[in-house]
């Protein structure tokens, strides 16, 4: 009998996801994939490559609006420019006052992904609510849950980030998080000028295909894989009478009560 040896080939390639190492065996006419791993940068992973994209989706969504709805308020509706004030600072007082409690949430329950798939869909859901309005009010509505989602996914969606990667390597990870987001903030009124300006779209359709990028969003995060984080107690407080020196005496002057 004779021992024969297969050979192995160990390739790599370039992907959009990082590198994908893999390794195959030749058979007769053919190659059989054994193994495939795709790796990444030190400090980036499948996680934080969804979740800055999905920042950045996010941001598009959002910041579509923000040259076009002063606009749409006192144009189309006839608001006064008030209006658009009122409108405004209830969205942002919304999403600060949300973002406390989704942090507090986000640790008692321990369930980040779920809660940041919530904030993402109920942003998204606002956008073609604000373009189907007939009156301020119901901007004021679609611009409150646009706000509402966007503070409320903003906790889970960091406690992601943190638990995707080393502790030596989170800035990295945040900062890859935070490319997407300023990316974002860039696209999204230079989309919206091109559609109302360039292409002549009515402004309503902008409202309408603002929910797009929103969706996106959300399926990223819907494709984000949650480890569970341990939580444990930091320090115990034992006290005990034994703990205290057996001839301990507590002197007790007079009392002129």
């Amino acid at each position: 009998m004779s021992n024969t040896i297969t050979p192995t080939v160990f390739y790599r390639r370039l992907t959009w996801r990082g590198w994908k190492s893999s390794i195959a065996k030749p058979v007769p006419g053919r190659f059989i994939m054994a193994a495939t791993r795709t790796r990444y940068p030190a400090g980036i992973s499948r996680n934080t490559v969804l979740l800055a994209f999905a920042s950045l989706f996010a941001d598009i969504s959002s910041e579509m609006l923000y040259p076009i709805l002063p606009i749409f308020l006192t144009q189309v509706l006839h608001a006064s420019g008030s209006v658009v004030g009122v409108v405004e600072g209830i969205a942002e007082a919304t999403q600060n006052l949300v973002q406390g409690f989704s942090g507090w949430l986000s640790d008692k329950l321990q369930k980040r992904k779920t809660l940041a798939l919530i904030g993402y869909f109920v942003s998204a859901l606002g956008k073609p609510l604000m373009g189907i309005a007939t009156a301020w009010p119901g901007v004021l509505g679609g611009r409150f849950l646009d706000r509402l989602g966007a503070g409320f996914r903003s906790a889970p969606r960091d406690a992601l980030i943190a638990s995707s990667v080393s502790d030596e390597y989170r800035g990295r990870a945040f900062g890859l998080e935070g490319i997407g987001d300023n990316l974002g903030a860039f696209l999204g009124p230079l989309l919206a000028v091109l559609l109302f300006l360039s292409f002549h779209f009515e402004i309503r359709w902008i409202f309408l295909l603002a929910i797009v990028p929103g969706l996106l969003a959300f399926l990223m995060i819907l494709l984000v894989h949650e480890r569970p984080v341990p939580v444990a107690a930091k320090s115990k407080i034992d006290v005990s009478l034994r703990e205290f020196p057996v001839g301990l005496e507590i002197p007790v002057g007079d009392s002129d009560f």
